[in-house]
């Protein structure tokens, strides 16, 4: 028999099987007429329509279609293959109607019936029943192939084992117009969201290797960037007596040979140096080194080594290791991460003294401020902050430093970070901005700081808190010179009587009896009950008000920053220890600072002094004559007078 095929001219009637379409539909059928093997370029309509054939000279050319199917059955229609002479159509029963000779052995012309309601031997007779050349049986060898396998691709994507549809992460489907390409399914996605990885897993994390600390600006020192580490926090120090929040834990990764075999590679100490030396080398340097034989990072960061969290898991659930880090105080939580959070987007470490104003200024604030001050003219370089020092700092919390921060906008857009509380997740940054801890508390790097500098950051303050009267009151102290104006001379005093050290006995008594003298008059006495039952608002405008500053030492001293240009500052207490007590500090806001402490033996009654009791326990308090009261206040008003009569001589 010929394999050429002879093209004949036929009238095909295609009519729908009832069981699929109603009797209604028969007047849609279609009397198609084939002139030549060209394929019938006749467009599907649904998925009932005609499904093209090939004759037995051309090779079957399925193109699949790259989108999801929505339907639980293949779709047929989307195979695009040649028409022959002899068309095919699913689930219609095709019947010659017309044919030239029935004997010719060279008519190709085949019909076939694909009813799915038929069973597999009942198609299989059907198939036997027609006379097939060798070729129209592979045609149709092929088509069933392809139909079965679109069949069971479109069954196996369909539906998952619960019944609902899937939607794999890497399947092609159109919602709204958004699509996504087909391809094989991803196994063990990692959860991610808003640039956050999540692992439940810990020995899933890709291997990282640390690096850092990188100066954040070559020119100013105190901000440093670190790569692929970890932080924890240390649960021993907000602990009595130290109350400190703003202590953390460096995880830092290394495949250093060296450092995997030292067995206190996890085991942080306590870095007494505030310089931003980080020294090279696995063996550290100094006596809190030498016990775990590896560098202790950078105060307030106390480090710790590893290969992999796994290995850090490890290394602290050592016996040895944990029992040394009780004595040392440097417990660690998470003591054992079964979750990682990883944070991609630059994140600054917000660490500071919550307990203590003095401290989050000049430890952490004036530490970040000339970075603040570069940030704000061009851009802040990270994204996030992350604080464990207290919760919300940058939102709701009403703590003195994050008020300040707040009112500052010193991290610009960024978003806060909120810690779980569980205790069993690790978080990690990509990048990590740390501000290194006490750098500044005592304002020796010149030139990070400058006048301007401090007048800019007090300027906001003044500005955002609305604060009566302003920094530089130059202006305003002239006018009333050239009218002969004197204004009344404010005293702010405080006890500190709810503090439990230097507290001062006696105060309101002294008060009373001056306010009730002549020569005290033209004085404004402002007896501060607790300053801690105040708003920051209300600190800040207690100690702006003030031309004269008498307190009893303490960290609500950190409120200096609220006072106007040239203003006194009087300190009392059996041991003055505050910060403010400090030369380019009163340089910056043109104050004078003055202490006073305990009286010695012998002493005159007209000497300025205190008599102490407590000393060196964890509460003590001081007393002060009225004669020694009087002489204060004395010393005061005669310096507040030699200022105005300069500035109205200088007129």
């Amino acid at each position: 028999m010929s394999n050429t095929f002879t093209a004949h001219t036929q009238h095909v009637l295609l009519r729908r099987n009832t069981s699929d379409a109603p009797d209604n539909d028969l007047e849609n059928d279609l009397l198609l007429s084939n002139t030549s093997t060209h394929a019938l370029q006749q467009p599907i309509r649904n998925r009932s329509d005609s499904i093209p054939c090939v004759d037995h000279e051309e090779t079957v050319q399925p193109t699949p279609s790259h989108k999801r199917k929505q339907s639980d059955t293949g779709d047929l229609a989307d195979l695009q293959i040649q028409l022959s002479p002899s068309a095919f159509r699913s689930s219609l029963n095709l019947e010659r109607i017309e044919q030239g000779d029935d004997d010719d052995e060279d008519d190709d012309s085949i019909v076939f019936s694909f009813d799915n309601n038929r069973s597999s031997s009942q198609q299989g007779r059907l198939f036997s029943s027609y006379p097939m050349t060798k070729g129209a049986r592979l045609v149709a060898a092929v088509v069933v192939l392809l139909v079965a396998f679109m069949t069971i691709r479109s069954s196996r994507k369909g539906r998952s084992d619960d019944g609902n549809m899937e939607t794999p992460s890497d399947s092609k489907y159109n919602d709204g117009g958004n699509e996504e390409i087909i391809g094989e399914p991803m196994e063990a996605q990692i959860p991610k969201y808003n640039w956050i990885e999540f692992y439940d897993d810990v020995s899933r994390i890709p291997d990282v290797q640390s690096s850092g600390p990188f100066r954040v600006d070559a020119n100013i020192g105190g901000l440093h960037l670190y790569e692929n580490v970890c932080v924890t926090n240390n649960v021993d120090a907000p602990k009595a007596p130290y109350f400190d929040t703003s202590m953390r834990g460096l995880v830092y990764f290394t495949n250093d040979k060296a450092m995997q075999k030292n067995s206190k590679r996890c085991v942080p100490c306590k870095a007494e140096d505030i310089d931003e030396r980080w020294g090279s080398g696995s063996s550290g340097s100094g006596e809190a080194s030498n016990s775990v034989k590896h560098q202790c990072g950078m105060k307030g960061l106390h480090t710790m080594y590893a290969s992999s969290v796994t290995d850090w898991n490890q290394c602290t659930a050592s016996n040895d290791n944990h029992q040394m880090m009780i004595r040392t105080k440097q417990n660690q939580s998470p003591a054992n991460a079964k979750h990682v959070h990883f944070f991609e987007k630059p994140t600054f470490l917000l660490q500071f003294q919550a307990n203590d104003r003095e401290s989050s200024l000049f430890d952490t604030l004036f530490t970040y401020l000339p970075h603040w001050h570069k940030f704000r003219e061009e851009a802040f370089p990270f994204q996030s902050v992350i604080s464990h020092s207290v919760e919300g700092c940058l939102s709701h919390n009403r703590n003195w430093f994050c008020e300040i921060a707040h009112h500052l906008g010193a991290f610009g857009r960024a978003k806060e970070i909120m810690w779980e509380q569980t205790e069993s997740t690790l978080y990690c940054f990509q990048s990590l901005y740390y501000n290194q801890l006490s750098y500044q508390r005592t304002l020796s790097h010149d030139g990070l700081i400058t006048k301007s500098i401090m007048d800019d950051f007090r300027d906001e303050l003044f500005r955002s808190f609305a604060l009566p009267r302003p920094r530089d009151m130059s202006e305003i102290r002239k006018k009333d010179a050239k009218l002969g104006m004197t204004r009344a001379f404010k005293i702010a005093l405080y006890a500190n009587a709810n503090g439990r050290k230097d507290v001062w006995k006696g105060l309101e008594s002294l008060v009373s009896s001056s306010q009730a003298m002549t020569k005290y008059h033209g004085v404004e006495f402002t007896l501060i009950d607790n300053l801690d039952n105040l708003t920051v608002a209300e600190q800040a405008r207690a100690f702006n008000l003030a031309d004269a500053i008498i307190m009893a030492s303490g960290e609500h001293l950190a409120n200096s920053i609220f006072t106007t240009d040239d203003t006194a500052f009087v300190e009392l207490g059996c041991e003055t220890t505050s910060l403010i007590d400090n030369s380019h500090f009163m340089g910056f806001i043109l104050g004078t600072h003055t202490s006073i402490g305990q009286c010695q033996e012998g002493h005159s009654p007209e000497e300025v002094c205190v008599t102490c009791s407590g000393i060196g326990g964890l509460e003590s308090s001081f007393s002060m004559t009225g004669v020694a009261f009087h002489e204060l206040i004395d010393d005061l008003i005669k310096s507040h007078q030699d200022k105005v009569a300069f500035m109205r001589d200088s007129l």
